[in-house]
């Protein structure tokens, strides 16, 4: 029968920093986590226990019972869904460490919080999941944090999904350090990049990300743009909007002209956060024209746009919600 419901209810599990939830889209309008596992430390899972959780929560949702959580959430969908158990959408956000300080990061501005939390390895665990298909290829896997590439297992992790068939794979980067099992992967065609620079000049990406590594990420930026050619949006370049920090043309047009010299063909754009909350019911017209100039040039260069959450929101008219 057909209900609402959606993939990483039915199908999804994503690592956090002590737990395990169905999804990471706290910042969705209406969206949020369902915890499937409180006190999570990389432990093997008991998959009977955490999909029994899962059945309730489809079970309620058939009945026209949506989760709370979940309400208003982009992701919902209604239709007949395949209720099988089993992973095929699976998030990393456990890794705590990272070699930027974003002036925006959660993790920044809560440091004594996550110093307490004491990091774990997902890859035994994503090992035993694989080898008793209990998660399979043909959804999504993707990767924040943290800073994954500097997590000690990364490489193995990324290695042992590309070996297990996964063609979908997302990585979330500061591109501060140079993968090899990426580019790796971006050869095959199975995974895309998504760098966060925010800037276009070397000024600006210190103020915001207060280390100096602008020129080694832009090299990043074009070893990934150029590992495999032939695929569109293999690397991808995030620019988040900071108001009085970066939200300017001059700013823009540095930015997506270091795109285009690097050889990428994919942008991101998004609005930050805790700025967005604040002020959403009383934003300028003149971020939604900065979101349209962004969307406008890149067409003009034969280049998409991705816009994340409340880029969108603004996009859509939305702010208000």
């Amino acid at each position: 029968m057909k209900y609402l419901s959606c993939r990483y209810i039915e199908h999804g599990m994503d690592f956090e920093h002590t737990r395990l939830e169905t999804c990471c889209f706290t910042c969705h309008s209406g969206g949020g986590q369902i915890t499937l596992k409180n006190e999570y430390a990389g432990e093997q899972i008991n998959w009977q226990e955490l999909f029994d959780k899962k059945r309730k929560y489809r079970e309620e949702h058939r009945k026209g019972n949506l989760t709370p959580n979940c309400k208003g959430c982009v992701f919902l969908e209604e239709k007949d869904w395949d209720e099988e158990d089993y992973i095929n959408f699976l998030q990393f956000n456990y890794w705590i460490a990272c070699n930027s300080k974003c002036t925006y990061c959660y993790e920044v501005q809560n440091k004594k919080l996550f110093e307490k939390i004491k990091p774990y390895d997902a890859v035994p665990v994503v090992r035993k999941m694989l080898e008793e298909k209990i998660l399979r290829p043909g959804g999504e896997v993707s990767f924040g944090g943290g800073e994954p590439t500097i997590a000690p297992e990364f490489e193995d992790l990324i290695n042992l999904l590309t070996q297990y068939g996964f063609r979908n794979m997302r990585i979330h980067s500061s591109g501060i350090k140079y993968s090899p099992a990426i580019a790796k992967a971006i050869e095959k065609g199975v995974l895309n990049v998504v760098i966060s620079i925010d800037s276009g000049c070397e000024k600006t990406y210190k103020k915001i990300k207060r280390v100096n590594a602008y020129k080694k990420v832009i090299e990043n930026m074009r070893k990934y743009a150029q590992a495999n050619t032939d695929k569109f949006g293999l690397m991808t370049s995030k620019y988040i909007i900071i108001p009085d920090v970066n939200d300017n043309r001059k700013e823009i047009d540095l930015w997506i002209d270091s795109v285009v010299k690097c050889g990428g063909k994919w942008l991101a754009l998004d609005i930050e956060d805790v700025w967005y909350k604040v002020n959403r019911s009383t934003i300028s017209t003149y971020y939604l024209d900065l979101v349209n100039y962004v969307i406008d040039k890149a067409g003009s260069l034969g280049m998409k746009v991705e816009l994340y959450d409340r880029a969108r929101g603004l996009k859509e008219g939305k702010n208000q919600l």
